[in-house]
């Protein structure tokens, strides 16, 4: 979900659970305001801000808020990507770290192996990498490409609980937080810490010559040196259900970077790469995507229709947007028309509509009890399907006429049903 923070030019924003709050830094006092949000507050996590539109993006765990929200579970952490137009994400609940555009098309997974409890993320843009922390039964600090590539584990001794990350870019250090507040460079050597003792800090973020970091068991926000530690003071206080900060300069400049691709433009140290969205193949060209994956699983869930793309080695489920499900038991897809065809037993009704969700149309809608199988034979363009209350197999044309009764006795709760149009 997005809210809107113009109107300052440097500000620390931070997510508490039940709402997102502000604290300028043009002013020599912390006052904090409540920013309006356009979608109620449950649990709020992460936060990621645009300072070139002046737009925070956030996400909850309880009903995930984040524009992106089929397929994600606990998004931990975010990043916004200013120059590339991008947002990074990661989620504990899939062990996933993806990007997509800030308007949440383009969605891809960039990494899905070899994590445990991915937390918080922080990009580099100009020199084209990711850094991430993980917090699980082997916590460590890892970077890669922006686009997924070249991984490498920076961080794995003498770890805890790794929450926020930031990057340096003028001091070329990373800092996060951990049983207390530490610092390393870029390649993760030179490893010092910063703050100690710190109590229960979460997020942690930087601006100019101080970082900031929230603190669960003070409830507080708490500031220091970023060289040396020092001159530690509370920011604000007594502010329960503190999570994710973020540090904004409005004024620094951005560039952009584009690449020529098709779809995604990802940064990498030495350029850039052209990606595709989740399941779907880069053309030979290394600039343009495939329309759609050549070869995928397609099931339900109930309340969802999903896709698996077995073109591509991450098998990410991916969301098909099909409108008004209620209880989706059985589908088959139509290769000729590319046509989705399922049945729908709350509503008691078989509909089809287009592999992207749109020109949703009932074909059979009454006279059903409970289908649960349903097979489209694709050669002679019928459909056939199983009624477990009627108890009876039947058939009709894929447009819904010519509805015919094939067998209606010695049945009992008839289920899966499959056709083999060539051998009749």
């Amino acid at each position: 979900s997005f809210c809107l923070c113009a109107g300052m030019s440097s500000f620390l924003i931070f997510a508490r659970r039940t709402d997102i709050r502000m604290v300028s830094l043009d002013i020599p006092y912390f006052a904090d305001v409540v920013l309006a949000v356009n979608s109620s507050m449950k649990n709020t996590i992460a936060i990621g801000v645009d300072p070139k539109e002046g737009l925070c993006v956030f996400s909850t765990v309880l009903t995930p808020s984040l524009f992106l929200s089929p397929g994600l579970m606990t998004t931990d952490g975010l990043a916004v990507d200013a120059v590339g137009r991008k947002i990074y994400w990661t989620d504990t609940g899939t062990n996933r770290i993806e990007v997509a555009n800030l308007d949440g098309s383009m969605r891809k997974v960039l990494v899905w192996q070899n994590l445990d409890s991915p937390r918080a993320i922080a990009l580099y843009h100009e020199m084209g990498y990711m850094y991430w922390t993980d917090w699980g039964e082997h916590a460590k600090l890892e970077r890669s490409a922006m686009d997924g590539s070249d991984r490498v584990v920076l961080i794995s001794n003498n770890l805890g609980w790794p929450n926020g990350l930031a990057i340096d870019m003028a001091g070329s250090q990373l800092l996060w937080a951990d049983a207390h507040t530490e610092a390393s460079d870029l390649n993760g050597q030179n490893r010092r810490t910063l703050v100690t003792p710190v109590q229960h800090p979460y997020g942690l973020t930087l601006l100019g010559s101080y970082i900031y970091w929230t603190d669960w068991q003070s409830r507080s926000i708490q500031r220091a040196d970023k060289n040396t530690g020092a001159n530690t003071i509370t920011v604000r206080a007594n502010l329960p259900g503190l999570m994710d900060i973020q540090a904004v300069d409005r004024e620094r400049p951005l560039g952009e970077r584009n690449g020529g691709c098709t779809h995604l433009c990802l940064p990498r140290p030495n350029g850039t790469s052209c990606a595709c969205p989740t399941g779907i193949l880069l053309k030979g060209d290394s600039r343009s995507c495939d329309d759609s994956p050549e070869t995928y699983l397609l099931f339900s869930n109930r309340v969802s229709v999903r896709r698996i793309s077995l073109d591509t080695n991450d098998h990410t489920d991916v969301h098909v947007p099909v409108p008004e499900l209620h209880n989706v038991i059985s589908l088959d897809y139509d290769s000729v028309d590319g046509k989705i065809y399922y049945t729908d037993v709350t509503l008691d009704v078989i509909r089809r509509a287009n592999l992207d969700g749109s020109d949703m149309e009932t074909v059979i809608s009454q006279g059903l009890k409970t289908t649960d199988g349903l097979a489209v034979d694709w050669v002679a363009r019928n459909m056939y399907w199983t009624d477990t209350g009627r108890n009876t197999i039947e058939v009709a044309r894929l447009e819904g006429t010519s509805r015919k009764v094939l067998v209606n006795n010695s049945l009992d709760e008839p289920r899966a049903i499959a056709v083999f149009p060539s051998k009749g």
